[in-house]
């Protein structure tokens, strides 16, 4: 990461920034300061409007000159799925064409293949951890609640690979818990599912079907004190720090700045539970952070060495903030208006 990007995203409060130079390392799309809006806001909303100097309207951000198309060599597309959403959630994006990411990756030319993942298998996952030695230590690997995500991804790679014979690797595009867990299954933990095997990272052997890892509002860094995924996140981070096998594996991030956490607004506010969500992922009360309404800035950047990508007025998921089942109407990291500030990584 570069020393600009380090200036501008480990502090977890929100802080006046200009736009950094383009350069490989540092975050791209970053807009002005939130100063303004933060002294204007009501109930901690954002204002996502052309009028405003801090974010940038994305409902153009397509156009014949921008808009990216597949190579004629481009690897097939793996596509993961956010703790508790579910394949469909990437195909048809709870009924919104325009917030598909599988439909918006197509319509580009890729051959784009969706991990099977029912909004259940989350839920029974967490459910076989409960029963582990490692879940009440917070000592868990991915062992004990996302091995059955591991062998989806697995699946998926597989039949990626089938139905492009010419294709020897896959990019993976990886939204929100999908992006650590990808980190994970690039570093060959899953033949941790088999029970004879240690739960060491040293005897992992490296998946080189991957070549290239994007994360979409993934958490690369959890609060120790409220980590949700009892410790796996961090023996991730633990055994492949960073961007770890660059340069055979490109390894980018993307986050959205949408929504300033305010711990202070009436409950059910946006900017209310966002500083909740902030701060189970990166601890204090999340008040005056910035993030996509789930995940924080901070967190989604915090992957030394890889590739950042800030794009503002981009949200977290296709779905309305707390529910699954509630189309957003804002733009979120699959919008056909906004992949292409993020898949133009695909083209270097």
């Amino acid at each position: 990461m570069s020393s600009t990007a380090r200036t501008a995203f480990s502090p977890l409060r929100a802080r006046a920034s200009s736009k950094p130079p383009l350069a490989r390392r540092a975050p791209l799309g970053l807009g002005q300061s939130l100063d303004a809006a933060k002294a204007s806001r009501s109930d901690a909303f954002l204002t996502l409007t052309r009028a405003s100097a801090d974010v940038i309207d994305v409902s153009d951000a397509s156009s014949d000159d921008t808009r990216v198309r597949a190579s004629a060599s481009a690897n097939p597309i793996v596509v993961l799925s956010g703790f508790g959403n579910c394949s469909s959630d990437y195909e048809d994006a709870l009924g919104n064409d325009e917030a598909s990411l599988a439909k918006s990756l197509r319509s580009r030319g890729f051959s784009v293949h969706v991990a099977e993942v029912e909004r259940k298998d989350w839920f029974v996952g967490i459910l076989r951890g409960i029963f582990t030695k490692g879940f009440w230590m917070n000592a868990c690997t991915t062992r004990e609640s996302y091995g059955w995500y591991l062998e989806r991804v697995d699946a998926c790679v597989k039949e990626a690979l089938r139905a492009n014979p010419e294709a020897t690797s896959v990019d993976i595009v990886a939204h929100s818990a999908g992006g650590w867990l990808a980190r994970a299954f690039i570093g060959g933990a899953l033949a941790m599912n088999a029970s004879e095997v240690e739960c060491s990272g040293d005897f992992l052997k490296r998946d080189e079907r991957v070549r290239r890892l994007i994360c979409l509002g993934t958490p690369h860094a959890q609060d120790a004190k409220s980590d949700p995924t009892r410790g796996a996140s961090k023996w991730v981070n633990d055994t492949w720090p960073g961007a770890y096998f660059e340069p055979d594996v490109q390894y980018v991030c993307v986050t959205g700045r949408a929504v300033v956490g305010n711990a202070s607004a009436e409950p059910k506010t946006i900017g209310k539970y966002a500083a909740g969500s902030y701060a189970v992922v990166a601890g204090g009360d999340g008040d005056g952070v910035e993030g996509d309404a789930v995940v924080p800035n901070c967190a989604a950047l915090a992957l030394e060495g890889a590739e950042m990508i800030v794009i503002d007025a981009c949200w977290h998921s296709m779905s309305t903030v707390g529910t699954f089942d509630e189309p957003s109407k804002f733009h979120w990291y699959g919008s056909d208006a906004v992949v292409d500030r993020w898949l133009k990584v695909l083209r270097a």
